[in-house]
């Protein structure tokens, strides 16, 4: 309750990182936002930044990406999407894909249960990683 309160006063700080996270393509970290935002907010602390996207992503302003055995990342786009993770670099890249098809089918396959999103997350080698050009 107390941590609600001192982000509801500190405004500039949730100013800063969402504008960091809705500015940003890459789907940073929060040490990445963290280490951003510190240019508008010397002196921010990773605990306030993890406080401050934890909120976002309970108000919906910015979506969660969780990555196995790396820290989550953050992204701009809320709907739902696919992303891509490179296995050996760790970039991290929105993917075009019908995700309606993969929501039905799960759907069709979950029945009695209510499914309210999904995450779809391919895992590989990404061109570079791979010595291809794009």
């Amino acid at each position: 309750m107390q941590a609600d309160n001192v982000l509801k006063r500190n405004t500039r700080q949730k100013s800063a990182i969402e504008s960091v996270v809705l500015s940003s393509s890459d789907h940073p970290t929060a040490l990445t936002v963290c280490e951003r935002a510190k240019d508008m907010v010397p002196g921010l602390s990773l605990g306030t930044v993890y406080r401050v996207l934890n909120m976002l992503v309970k108000e919906g302003v910015v979506r969660e990406i969780s990555v196995p055995d790396a820290p989550s990342r953050f992204d701009k786009t809320t709907r739902t999407h696919a992303h891509f993770v490179c296995t050996v670099c760790g970039d991290l890249h929105d993917v075009e894909v019908d995700e309606g098809s993969f929501l039905r089918h799960a759907k069709e396959r979950c029945i009695g249960d209510e499914i309210d999103e999904a995450e779809i997350l391919f895992k590989g080698l990404c061109a570079n990683c791979k010595g291809v050009k794009p």
